[in-house]
């Protein structure tokens, strides 16, 4: 394996990376690469997949001298304390899982990191906009550590205690901050590690702890809420009509706001489809641009899209071409979902124009015909991929389903593209869904196999395990 491959492996997370240092005659002439990966190959979506913690520990097992791995892993840790993506956790979990190892510096700023973040929570506060970033941290790095760092059950249950006490001194310090100190990931976490009824016990022990008490009665509080806010919107949804939601929207009521963007999803669920097909056909007669697009931001189901008629699909194709960008994202995003010959034709129109035209892509792959197969291959594998801003990751799990559904599509398009996208998508989760189709079509290599049993994706080793 070449030095570029190994790179390009390893920001998607395959197994090919571990099973060549486990081959090669020398391990180091990789290390500056897994340096490189620990520093840059994160998760795609660390909030579905997990970090790829455990891929790069097992890597890092079979290197003798840690320093170097752990100076860089530290260093990544403390420079993205107040992190709002999942970086921070990325190095948390590393750490823990050394130090878990009995690897005494790794133990040390795990310790160093708790002290950190709880020293920045008594001194900040969340943004206007509710966001906190450091409360995140600290909820990520109070898991690694119960998960992964700590040894012993004696060792765990004292800690888990110790997060309950500084979450409840928190709020004494910031009753206000309720919403933030309550960590619903920890308690459950918590409950799988150290056993649900264990937990129990441990927290009727420590029922005179006054800062544990304060976080628990924070919990119950909250929950209440929260059940009194869901039994709120599902009564909405009952009461709401399609003249009712229109009223509003001409009076300015603003979808995401006034107007939950779920609405539509609920009164499907309460009532059927008949008000949301209303609902449509208020949008193809409205003359008022700024009323379509808040009547479509409205629409995000495929069952609820699946109600536009004739006239409202017209209307759509009209507001796809419109010099409003907004209007036109918005009817941009509902056409894909539609099925109907003039959605099929103007995609192709759109792509007689610009060849690499992801909307028209969509429209097209969602309207598959038998013989589109020689068409559609060279237009999915142009698709950018890049990992933050390219459209793989959408046009890929399109293709899939196109698949999954659709036997003439299965036969043109399999072999050609599923092993495609499980080389080229940085999503984990959606190889797994790859490995599930080319299974039974006889496209797993013997290779490919041995390298699913060391991806970075745990259900997908599982997957390897079960063939």
């Amino acid at each position: 394996m070449t030095k570029t491959q190994f790179r390009h492996d390893l920001r998607r997370g395959l197994g090919s990376c571990p099973l060549e240092l486990e081959r090669c005659a020398d391990v180091e002439d990789y290390r500056e690469d897994l340096l490189w990966g620990l520093e840059h190959a994160l998760a795609y979506d660390a909030q579905c997949e997990g970090t790829r913690a455990i891929y790069y520990y097992d890597m890092l097992c079979r290197f003798d001298d840690w320093s170097d791995f752990h100076a860089l892993i530290a260093a990544g840790a403390k420079r993205n304390l107040k992190d709002r993506g999942w970086r921070f956790f990325h190095f948390a979990e590393l750490l823990a899982l050394m130090a878990g190892d009995a690897y005494a510096p790794a133990r040390e700023t795990l310790e160093e990191l708790y002290a950190l973040l709880l020293g920045a929570i008594r001194r900040g506060r969340p943004s206007q906009t509710g966001i906190w970033p450091t409360m995140d941290n600290f909820s990520r790095v109070s898991v690694s550590l119960l998960t992964n760092a700590l040894q012993t059950q004696a060792e765990r249950e004292t800690f888990y205690l110790r997060v309950l006490s500084d979450y409840g001194r928190i709020l004494a310090r910031k009753p206000d901050l309720g919403g933030h100190a309550e960590d619903e990931w920890f308690d459950s976490v918590a409950e799988d590690t150290l056993g649900a009824e264990r937990v129990r016990e441990l927290l009727r022990q420590a029922g005179n702890d006054p800062d544990i008490a304060r976080y628990l009665e924070n919990r119950r509080r909250l929950q209440a809420s929260r059940e009194a806010y869901r039994a709120q919107a599902q009564q909405q949804a009952e009461a709401e009509s399609a003249q009712s939601i229109y009223r509003k929207l001409r009076e300015g009521a603003v979808p995401g706001k006034d107007l939950p963007l779920h609405l539509l999803r609920r009164m499907e669920r309460e009532q059927g489809l008949e008000e949301i097909s209303i609902l449509a056909q208020l949008y193809a007669a409205e003359e008022r641009e700024d009323l379509r697009e808040a009547i479509l931001r409205l629409f995000r189901t495929e069952a609820c899209i699946s109600v536009f008629d004739d006239a409202g699909i017209s209307r759509l194709l009209l507001d796809a071409e419109s010099e409003n960008s907004t209007l036109r994202e918005e009817a941009l995003r509902v056409l894909p979902e539609l099925r109907a010959p003039q959605v099929r034709d103007y995609a192709l129109s759109r792509l007689k124009r610009r060849r690499k035209d992801v909307d028209a892509l969509y429209m097209l792959l969602n309207n598959f015909r038998p013989g589109d197969g020689d068409l559609l291959i060279p237009l999915v594998k142009a698709v950018s991929l890049d990992e933050n801003r390219g459209a793989w990751h959408g046009v890929f799990s399109v293709v899939r389903e196109l698949i999954q559904r659709d036997p003439a599509a299965d036969r043109e398009l399999s072999w050609a593209l599923l092993p495609y996208m499980l080389r080229e998508g940085y999503c984990s989760c959606c190889r797994l869904y790859l490995l599930e189709l080319m299974e039974p079509r006889g496209l797993l290599t013997p290779e490919l196999r041995e390298e699913c049993r060391r991806d970075c994706h745990l259900e997908i080793r599982d997957f390897a395990e079960g063939m």
